[in-house]
């Protein structure tokens, strides 16, 4: 009796030994709900596609018109900025030589131009006026004595040479006064007009030099072309930003789009002014109206991908812009990704 109790507790051991091990590990508790629900296309006839948010303006990169190093970031990620406010600057040292040496040389132009201009100087006047009387004078001495020698050959007291050479004398002393009359006009004249021309040349070309380098300064300094906030920042100060890059990247973020990414099997079904609904994902799911504002018809290859397990990736999308209506509860994000629900239902026809 006692070894076949024996045996009968072995094998109730035995079975709840394997009971136990068989149901090892498994969790008996119900399982949680989850954190949000699924999307559900609310269309009867509906296209689903990827969404994603995008401001109104699209995402404007901002990159910098030549390489160079930072000096100064204007506006902190966030931030708003309006049309033509400084963004950052670009270092200017270089430049800032430059424009000392073009501004030294257009004052000298301009001291050029300026002398040229005010010819004659008072000063050189007189002189001149001096030499033009003592030339008359030297040329009244050499005529009278002309006279004299001319008066004495009558008697044969002087030769013919005599007076041949007191004639010279009195066409050099003519010369003579000619020449320093000449020089009195010019001096009175002022300035050549083509001397002034090219001096006026020259300033109005170093004037441009100095334009020219204030503008490749100003050129450093970059401005917003829209009214924006700044959604992303990628640059410090005395960081080297090359061309290539994305220094910035602001966008209108006062009225949102959807850009829907509709696959091409199902781009057929688009038709214009659709309705169109977004749901936000996450535990703040909400439903978002949208409007119809264009489709893009360039079909391009998929790239960005939501990583659903259902998703194609061997495929081609069709782009279609919506604008959101109203003011979402839900905080949303430039790039944040939506699922997008687009009416695919025909219109019926008109009743009488």
């Amino acid at each position: 009796m006692i070894k076949w109790l024996t045996i009968l507790v072995a094998c109730l051991g035995l079975g709840v030994a394997l009971y136990a091990v068989a149901t090892e590990g498994q969790d008996k508790a119900i399982p949680p709900a989850p954190a949000a629900a699924p999307s559900v296309n609310p269309f009867e006839r509906g296209i689903a596609a990827a969404g994603t948010i995008e401001a109104a303006s699209r995402n404007v990169a901002i990159a910098a018109p030549e390489g160079g190093l930072v000096a100064e970031v204007f506006s902190p990620v966030g931030g708003s900025v309006k049309r033509n406010d400084p963004l950052f600057r670009l270092d200017t040292r270089l430049l800032d030589a430059e424009l000392v040496r073009a501004a030294s040389a257009e004052a000298a132009s301009a001291a050029r131009l300026a002398r040229l201009r005010a010819q004659p100087r008072a000063e050189d006047v007189p002189a001149l006026e001096a030499a033009v009387a003592g030339a008359t004078a030297l040329l009244a001495d050499a005529e009278s004595q002309l006279a004299d020698t001319q008066r004495a050959a009558t008697s044969q007291a002087v030769s013919g040479s005599e007076i041949t050479r007191r004639t010279f004398a009195v066409d050099v002393a003519r010369a003579d006064v000619r020449q320093n009359e000449a020089r009195l006009q010019l001096m009175r004249a002022g300035a050549w007009a083509p001397d002034i021309a090219v001096a006026e040349a020259e300033l109005a070309q170093a004037k441009s030099e100095v334009e020219a380098i204030q503008l490749r300064i100003e050129r450093l300094t970059v401005r917003s072309p829209i009214d924006a906030t700044v959604l992303k920042r990628n640059i410090e100060p005395g960081q080297f930003v090359p061309t290539s890059a994305s220094a910035l990247v602001i966008g209108d973020l006062r009225t949102l789009h959807v850009r829907a990414r509709v696959d091409e099997e199902d781009a057929p079904l688009l038709r214009d002014r659709a309705k169109g609904v977004a749901r936000v994902r996450g535990v703040a799911s909400e439903s978002l109206e949208l409007r119809w504002l264009w489709v893009e018809p360039l079909a391009q290859p998929k790239t960005e991908l939501t990583g659903a397990t259902v998703e194609r990736v061997d495929t081609r999308v069709v782009e279609v812009l919506f604008e959101v209506v109203g003011t979402p509860r839900t905080r949303l994000f430039a790039g944040q990704v939506v699922d997008v629900f687009i009416d695919a239902e025909l219109p019926g026809p008109a009743k009488n």
